[in-house]
């Protein structure tokens, strides 16, 4: 360490850091909070990084001291190295000296050598992280330290490869690196008797990164294949020789695992490279499927035989959990062959095999089994959710969706075939008195399922009377409360089939009844339940005795039900939440007649689990499904508005529950309550909200509130205008001009549906409201000043986009007429808003209403030359064009300007990005079997079959479709607003024709002058050529 720290001061601040180290790792809150106070002072400190590597190096202090110091410090490197670091907290910024950072990089690699694992492994996270700015400028050296370190000992190889794990490549390095490390880690990875497992684990982890970084940074086709075959060609041999040992120091399942992740990697990544390897890799990974099944079934399964494995406490010792790890690991590696168009041809022969040995891999094991008894929590997360943990049923299940939905019918025959195989050996085994019998059969149900669909679909030619037939056999086997749950839900999930007569779903019905006495076990209760609301969603819109059949059985199943509720905690409850919904949505006639007991249900469940989101959620359902029950509605309102309204009252500081959670409900009984609005309702529940919203500073309730505004004006405007002699919609005003969108409080009071709230005021309540609306759309123009939150935008954005389709002269006088917060027209403000952000938009509706008003906009003003339109301009940034020095992103960065052009020129810029926008995402579909094997033929283009496995989403909004399209609500708002333009249909198609036209427009030339090249190309490669 330099000189410069050494001295009676630094001695004592490098005590000081040691104190509060040991602080930090106690366990009495108050120590460890002012210990986090003091630290951070301390790290303003000079040579502050400097004390701490010292200690990390000092072997003398006890181990959780070093490393809470290897914690501090690499939070010191990434908060105070660079400058880029301090930009966000440019108000304490204290950036590392270069003297200090000289320091540090000095100690450091000391740490690589450390006899402790723990130590090197946070030393190697560390040095990485300064390496990602410091190398190879300001840390030429580390590239010798690497390599001396990978020619030591043991510990230092460890320690370098852990560095190299962690290493952000760019193109020089991997050149640089490459030809000398590549070679090492083979030299480590093949030296089975010179170095541990963990060590060449180490190594062969490096080749994963080593992958990404070639298959992203080398963009030169030939240089990219050149160096990754001379990789694989290189390791092929080794990889499969220690891949297929059985026995000895090379038959390690942790080494195994990792090699058969490397494939993986490889597999998802750039699979081209790895297919010429494929004959030689398959029959070795089928062995080892094969091979450890039995050791699976007898110790994991069944546990009929003690586990021969050996455990112990860290990674390369635990042989137990690391058996398993390979398993799993097989089972990725096949799912992404399965998934992988350019390889999934290498399992077409042998389908039915590769499902038969699945299907051996989800049998439920004595593990499993055990937790769920102890915790039927766990049963319901495992599932209906699939469950938190890896587990190799998950894995497995994972590996037969992907075949369902890659090989879809042609799958159907492989799996009859296996399931008889697996039939036949279930039969066997019962013969035995073999007690597991039972789990290949749940097993196989289990596996079924996963096809349901194509099934169903009818053409699929599986034989479903035969398997329903072995199904319902089962349901004797009271023995197996596992077997008949499974069995019972697999036959209601088909029972809208017309092979189910009435005498079938009786006796279907009366074992599932009997399943919820409660004598019988929680996991045969829960599976009855399950299974019930499987026939009720299944026959939904049956009509007849089958119907008549399962209305009659709905009281027993109640009764059963509710004696199940008691002592339930919150997953099960939220299970038997909703199956109580689907019983009141079933019938009405139950509905009216258990009314009384479910709706005291719903409130304690929504008091007991306010702070529960998902039991929350179910009970919002059951609340709505109540609400469109009309015999329902007034004890359901009876009994909860007084709850909520007391909820609402009560003070911040004493207010227990949450008061949002309070306006969510009540948001959702005013939403699906036909007017006219009940007194309850109107007199005691809306000035509830309004006092609680006026007088709340928690965002949360905001947002919350404003939703459950806008449902009493959706529900009754004309009841809320008239509330108190005419004074409703002034408290409406108060409350959203002076609370949700008053400029001083913070930009999130704005951040919910604040958009379609106002919007809700101005069409529902606007000829009501006289002069407020003005009033209320300055106060939008306000709050829109100084924005960062880009939903926040979006949602004001949206309000004047509304307006400019259903309004176009009305806002736009006002917008001329009214000031902006600078003293420019707010109609300059509000525009230039919007289209620096139109692009960044996400969510479908918002999306959609926002490009359509500009096209509106657009086309008014190049039709009227109207000049509260035309006298508006947009600033903008462009590359200036008569600089020819070479393009980095600093030269293109200092080279911009600003130029201003009409603000119509900038709508049309925006509009050919928004077509390009909703064209792209149109045409980001999957690809067939035909289109992949027409691109595997495509030598040229390497990259296509990444293409080809799954269609991801391109843009923000493509993640909002599937939400929006169940979204009754956006659909209504999107019909009616088409009616007032001229757009219907496809809003790619409509954007197409709307540029193509205007490309014959007199006004054409003095657009066109403005666009880039680019702009310039999509105009004529994307639209004009679709004509």
């Amino acid at each position: 360490m330099s000189l410069q720290f050494q001295n009676d001061c630094g001695d004592s601040v490098k005590l000081a850091i040691i104190e509060e180290l040991q602080n930090l790792l106690s366990s009495n809150t108050n120590v460890l909070q002012e210990a986090e106070k003091r630290t951070k002072q301390l790290e303003y400190t000079e040579g502050y990084g400097v004390y701490l590597s010292e200690i990390i190096m000092n072997q003398s202090h006890e181990l959780p001291l070093r490393q809470i110091a290897i914690v501090m410090l690499t939070r010191y490197v990434e908060n105070h190295w660079t400058e880029e670091d301090l930009k966000t907290d440019k108000a304490n910024s204290c950036m590392a000296s270069e003297q200090a950072k000289r320091t540090i990089r000095n100690i450091l690699p000391n740490g690589l050598y450390d006899p402790n694992s723990k130590i090197r492994s946070s030393v190697a996270h560390t040095i990485s992280t300064i390496a990602s700015t410091d190398y190879p400028q300001c840390w030429t050296e580390l590239f010798d330290i690497i390599v001396k370190c990978l020619g030591g000992n043991e510990d230092s190889i460890h320690g370098a490869m852990q560095v190299l794990q962690d290493f952000t490549y760019d193109v020089e390095q991997i050149k640089e690196l490459g030809p000398v490390v590549i070679p090492e880690v083979y030299r480590i990875f093949d030296s089975e008797q010179n170095y541990s497992i963990k060590t060449r684990v180490s190594a062969i982890r490096i080749l994963k990164p080593l992958f990404t970084s070639i298959a992203a940074l080398i963009t030169n086709k030939q240089e990219q294949a050149t160096m990754m075959n001379s990789i694989l060609n290189n390791f092929m041999d080794k990889l499969l020789h220690y891949l297929s040992m059985t026995s000895g120091a090379g038959s390690n399942f942790l080494l195994r695992s990792e090699i058969i992740k490397v494939f993986t990697h490889v597999v998802s990544e750039c699979s081209k490279y790895i297919n010429p390897f494929m004959e030689r890799i398959l029959p070795i990974i089928w062995q080892l499927l094969t091979q450890i099944a039995e050791t699976y079934v007898k110790v994991s399964v069944n546990q009929t035989e003690p586990n021969p494995l050996p455990s112990g406490d860290n990674e390369d010792d635990d042989e137990q959990t690391n058996f398993q790890t390979l398993i799993i690991q097989i089972l990725e590696f096949i799912n992404c062959i399965v998934t992988c168009g350019k390889l999934r041809g290498c399992i077409k022969n042998v389908l039915a095999d590769l499902i038969y040995i699945t299907i051996v891999y989800i049998q439920l094991s004595e593990e499993q089994l055990e937790d769920w008894q102890e915790d039927p929590e766990k049963f319901v997360d495992d599932e209906d959710d699939g469950g938190v943990e890896l587990t190799v049923r998950m894995c497995g299940r994972d590996v037969l969706l992907a075949i369902n939905d890659e090989f879809e019918a042609k799958a159907i025959q492989p799996l009859q075939e296996a399931l008889g195989r697996h039939f036949s050996v279930a039969e066997a085994e019962k013969a035995a008195n073999n007690p597991n019998w039972w789990k290949i059969q749940e097993a196989c149900m289990d596996a079924v399922h996963i096809f349901r669909d194509i099934i169903l679909e009818g053409d699929s030619k599986f034989d479903l009377l035969n398997y329903l037939t072995i199904v319902r056999n089962l349901l004797v086997h009271q023995e197996s409360p596992h077997l008949v749950g499974r069995a019972l839900w697999t036959l209601s999930t088909y029972s809208k089939s017309e092979l189910y007569n009435p005498q079938m779903v009786a006796e279907i019905l009366d074992v599932t009844l009997c399943s919820l006495s409660p004598e019988k076990t929680h996991i045969l209760r829960i599976s009855a339940v399950r299974t019930l609301h499987g026939f009720l969603l299944a026959n939904e819109s049956t009509e007849g005795e089958k119907r008549t059949l399962l209305v009659s059985k709905l009281p027993g199943f109640f009764d059963g039900i509710m004696a199940l509720v008691s002592g339930c905690k919150a997953t099960v409850l939220a299970l038997l939440m909703e199956a109580l919904t689907v019983m009141v949505q079933f019938d009405a006639d139950f509905a009216y007649a258990v009314n009384g007991k479910i709706t005291p249900l719903a409130i304690a469940v929504f008091l007991k689990y306010a702070e529960d989101p998902y039991v929350l959620e179910n009970v919002q359902d059951l609340i709505k499904a109540l609400c469109q029950r009309k015999q329902c509605l007034v004890l359901l309102q009876e009994k909860f508005i007084p709850t909520i309204v007391s909820i609402l009252g009560l003070p911040e500081t004493n207010n227990t529950e949450k008061q949002d959670i309070a306006l969510d409900v009540l948001n959702t009984i005013v939403k699906y309550t036909e007017p006219p609005l009940s007194s309850a309702l109107l007199d005691t529940a809306f000035p509830a909200v309004l006092n609680c919203l006026v007088h709340t500073d928690d965002h949360a309730v905001m947002l919350a509130g404003g939703e459950c505004l806008r449902s009493f004006i959706n529900v009754s405007p004309a009841q809320i205008c008239s509330y108190q002699n005419g004074e409703g919609g002034n408290c409406i005003m108060q409350v959203v001009a002076a609370v949700l969108l008053n400029p001083m409080n913070s930009e999130m009071t704005a951040a919910g549906q604040i958009g379609r709230l106002v919007i809700a005021i101005i069409t529902k309540m606007g000829s009501m409201l006289g002069p407020n609306v003005d009033i209320l759309l300055k106060a939008v123009i306000s709050k829109m000043q100084n924005l960062e939150c880009l939903k926040v935008i979006m949602n004001l954005v949206l309000i004047f986009a509304h307006l400019f389709l259903t309004q176009m002269d009305a806002v736009l006088n006002f917008l001329s007429t009214v000031p902006g917060p600078n003293g420019e027209p707010a109609m300059q403000f509000v525009l230039s808003n919007w289209l620096s952000r139109q692009n960044s938009f996400f969510g479908m509706y918002e999306r959609k209403v926002t490009t359509m008003a500009l096209c509106k906009l657009f086309e008014y003003g190049v039709a009227t030359q109207d000049n509260r339109l035309t006298s508006i301009t947009y600033k903008e940034l462009v590359e200036d064009p008569s600089d020819a020095r070479r393009r980095t992103r600093s030269v293109a960065a200092a080279n911009l300007k600003w130029t201003t052009i009409p603000a119509l020129v900038k709508i049309f810029k925006v509009l050919m990005s928004e077509y390009q926008h909703f064209q792209e995402s149109k045409m980001d579909e999957p690809l067939t079997d035909t289109d992949e094997e027409d691109a595997e033929a495509e030598e040229d283009e390497a990259d296509e079959d990444e293409a080809t496995s799954l269609a991801k989403s391109r843009f923000i909004s493509d993640l909002y479709v599937e939400f929006d399209k169940d979204n009754v609500e956006d659909d209504l708002l999107l019909k009616e607003l088409l009616k007032e333009t001229n757009y219907t249909g496809d809003i790619a198609e409509n954007l197409q024709k709307f540029l193509t036209n205007f490309t014959q427009n007199e006004h054409f030339p003095s657009f066109y002058e403005h666009l880039n090249e680019a702009e310039r190309l999509i105009l004529l490669n994307k639209v004009q050529q679709q004509k």
